[in-house]
Order: C-alpha cells, then sequence, then structure tokens
C-alpha cells in the first residue's frame, strides 16, 4: 500500500486533493495487487495536474476525462471528483464495494460499508440505491461479472430490487449499445465463464446480448433423454472454468468465446450442419461486441478445426494447419478438443487420437523452433530475396509458392537446415 500512497501524495503536491478509489482499493481490501492506480481528483483544471505533473494531455475519451501515465513506477488514472465532496463521488459509484477511497495519510472512507461486504462476500448497490441501476442498466451485468469472478452473493434487498426494475423496465436492456454489452461480457467470461453466463440466465439477460445462444434451449441433441444444446454450452464452459487457473492456454480471450459460441447457428450436437451462416453469426455477434479481429480469427480457426482432433491426423496436415492458422490456434485447437470431450462425455473413445496428435504437432512445432535457433531469430532458413538469387528468379508468385513449399518442408521433417534447405529448392526447379 505504501507505494499507492506515495502516487497519491505526489498527486497533491500539485495543490489538488486526490484520494484512491475503485478497483485499487477494492482489490487492496481483497488481498489482489492492483494493476493500475486509480485516483479520483479534487480539480477544476485536471491539465493543470498534468502539466505540473509534466505528463502531457488528459485523455478526454469516454464520459469521464483522465490523467494517465505512470508515476514513481506505478500506471494510474486520475479522474476528476465527481460531486463536491469525496463522499459525493461515492455514492455516485454502483457497488459499494468500489465506493471506498482512501486519503494520503492513509486514513479510510467508507459511508457504504463497502469493506463489511468484502469480508462477508456479499454484492450490494451502494447505498441501496435503485437509481444507479435506473440511471445505467447495463451495472446489472458488471454487479453479476463481480458476483461471479469473486464467488460473491447478491444481497437480498440489491436482488429484489434488480428484479423488480427488469420486470419494469426490460425495454431499458434493449437500448444498451452492442459494444458496451462486449466489454462487461468478455470481462465477464474471462475468468468464470460459466458461473457468469449462469447468473446471466439467471435474471433472464441473455435473450438481451446473445439471442442465438438462447434459442439453443430449443434445439436437443437428439440422444434419448438427452439436454438441449445450450445445456451442452454450458457443460463445456464449466469443463473450461475448471481449468482456467491452471492452464495458460484457456486464459486467451479466444478459447473461451470458442466455448460459448461452439454450438450457436447450428441445430445438431456433431456440428455437422455448421456452414458459412453459422460463422457470419458468430463474427456478426463479436464484430459488434468490439473483440478484436485477430480473436475473431482465433475463435473461428478454433470452432472449425477442434473436431479435427478426434481422428488421426498426419503431420502434413498438422503443418498445413500451422501455417494457415498459426501454432498457438492449433495448440488451443487441441485443448478446447480435449475440454468439449469431457463435458460431452465421449473423452474415451477420442483420448488416444487427442494424444497423438499433440504429439504430432509437438513435433512440428520443434522442427519451426529450430529453424530460430540455427539462424539467430530468423523465422525461415532463406529468406525470398537470397531464394532470388540462389536459383536467378525475378519476384513473382513462384517465389512464394517456394517459401510456402519450403516451410511445409521444414515442418515435416525433410528439411532440418540451410544446406538442405538450399538443396531442396534446387531439386524443385531442376
Amino acid at each position: 500500500m505504501r507505494n499507492y500512497l506515495d502516487v497519491l501524495k505526489k498527486i497533491e503536491e500539485t495543490g489538488a486533493k486526490a484520494w484512491l478509489v475503485g478497483d485499487t482499493v477494492r482489490m487492496m481490501e481483497m488481498g489482489i495487487q492492483p494493476e493500475t492506480v486509480t485516483l479520483a481528483v479534487d480539480s477544476d483544471d485536471m491539465y493543470a495536474v498534468s502539466q505540473a505533473l509534466g505528463l502531457g494531455t488528459v485523455d478526454a475519451r469516454g464520459p469521464f476525462p483522465a490523467l494517465r501515465g505512470e508515476l514513481l513506477g506505478a500506471s494510474f488514472r486520475a479522474f476528476g471528483l465527481r460531486g463536491a465532496t469525496i463522499e459525493e463521488d461515492l455514492a455516485c459509484r454502483d457497488l459499494s464495494i468500489e465506493a471506498i477511497a482512501v486519503r494520503s495519510d492513509g486514513g479510510i472512507v467508507d459511508p457504504f460499508g463497502g469493506r463489511f461486504d468484502i469480508r462477508n462476500k456479499v454484492i450490494r448497490l451502494t447505498g441501496d440505491n435503485v437509481d444507479l441501476i435506473k440511471a445505467d442498466p447495463l451495472r446489472i451485468l458488471r454487479m453479476l461479472r463481480f458476483a461471479a469472478e469473486f464467488e460473491m452473493d447478491i444481497f437480498w434487498k440489491t436482488e429484489s430490487d434488480v428484479r423488480r426494475f427488469l420486470d419494469v423496465h426490460a425495454d431499458r436492456m434493449n437500448d444498451i449499445p452492442p459494444e458496451r454489452w462486449g466489454r462487461e461480457i468478455m470481462k465477464g467470461i474471462r475468468r468464470r465463464p460459466w458461473r457468469f453466463i449462469e447468473l446471466c440466465d439467471d435474471y433472464d439477460l441473455i435473450p438481451y446480448f446473445l439471442r442465438d445462444l438462447d434459442a439453443l434451449r430449443r434445439v436437443p441433441d437428439g440422444r434419448p433423454g438427452g439436454k438441449s444444446l445450450y445445456e451442452h454450452t454450458l457443460n463445456v464452459l464449466r469443463v473450461i472454468e475448471s481449468r482456467l487457473d491452471t492452464n495458460i492456454l484457456m486464459q486467451k480471450d479466444a478459447f473461451v468465446l470458442a466455448g460459448l459460441f461452439k454450438f450457436v447457428g447450428i441445430k445438431t450436437l456433431d456440428g455437422s450442419d455448421r456452414d458459412k451462416y453459422s460463422d457470419r453469426l458468430i463474427d456478426g455477434y463479436m464484430s459488434r461486441w468490439n473483440v478484436p479481429s485477430e480473436t475473431v480469427d482465433e475463435v473461428t480457426a478454433i470452432i472449425s478445426h477442434y473436431k479435427n482432433a478426434y481422428s488421426p491426423v498426419t503431420e502434413e496436415e498438422i503443418c498445413r494447419d500451422v501455417l494457415e492458422y498459426s501454432a498457438d490456434a492449433m495448440e488451443v485447437s487441441l485443448e478446447f478438443a480435449n475440454c468439449a470431450a469431457e463435458a460431452e462425455g465421449f473423452m474415451d473413445d477420442v483420448a488416444d487420437a487427442i494424444e497423438a496428435n499433440t504429439w504430432n504437432l509437438a513435433q512440428v512445432l520443434r522442427r519451426f523452433r529450430n529453424v530460430s535457433l540455427q539462424t539467430e531469430g530468423a523465422s525461415r532458413y532463406l529468406t525470398g530475396r537470397e531464394v532470388m538469387s540462389l536459383l536467378h528468379m525475378k519476384p513473382g508468385k513462384r517465389v512464394g509458392e517456394l517459401l510456402e513449399g519450403l516451410d511445409m518442408a521444414v515442418g515435416t521433417g525433410k528439411v532440418s537446415s540451410r544446406a538442405r534447405a538450399e538443396e531442396w529448392l534446387r531439386q524443385q526447379t531442376a
């Protein structure tokens, strides 16, 4: 805490009064190391504070302009005080666990019992004020996100007020822009995807942000006494959540998103009817949520290829997929296949194939890594310019084809050195 107080005091050296607030204080109370110091600053001129600290300009994006920078080795963001006092500022914050402030002398300002709620693992609207929800209904999703991530209970009055609001003002949820839904959903599924979606289901929110997931409730899996594809989705998310804390591969956004969208747009458990419409549907949701395009591509690759792991695949096929979709995407696809098989109850049938394919992928990736070791970090034994010089060729499509073929030869073990790469190229043009 000392370092955070030093940052706070540095801000106050400019003549402005400041407090640690929001996620910084909440995380400190939970024993979690904050990545960024968040402050409220009592100043009519944030630009003057910025200039006094020598930090440049204030970021005016979003509803609350923020001064962002680094002080004393810590990243920080400082927002102007909302209201005339720190108590008024805290009253504007949605949840009591976020409505705590720390003064530069270490004193605590906690008018709404946020520390008590943290100790008792309770989520409560600040001051039991339902008007906070009326002002911004998306706060409901934020409330569920915290409840899921920190395994906290929702206070009975907050739950009652939120459910009553949804009964009377459900139409307000339709007014929330998709990109705002997306920000909260992405935060919600990163740590506890199954619990978060379960809570959203309990509050009947899923039709508002993912209508085509909700539609899967009416799609049976075709098994005698079976489940709906919606239930299978929750099973996949449950398995993913059980492994998230110990598996780095699963902590990628693409992995959890693939679990969320696995059955969207199809009518069969095995996904045999998946087509371009399904991909467009999934891409459409993620695009509206402002998910980065590279993550969207990874999700598409995982959903399209994970089932390949259930049958033995040759090194050549694996190498081709690595070159087209990246090593990360293929490693994640194999791990996703493992989770899906466990969730759907047929792991015993495919375990040997998954193990064999995992081994083959490891061999392909080992060969590509050897290139980097032998060439001081280069991704290929030969560059396009070197290929043209060696074969006395001019730039063109043929050079690209040779480089792609050489990559395949490296990945499948046919080429393992620069000398062998040159020999392979001469053979292709002999």
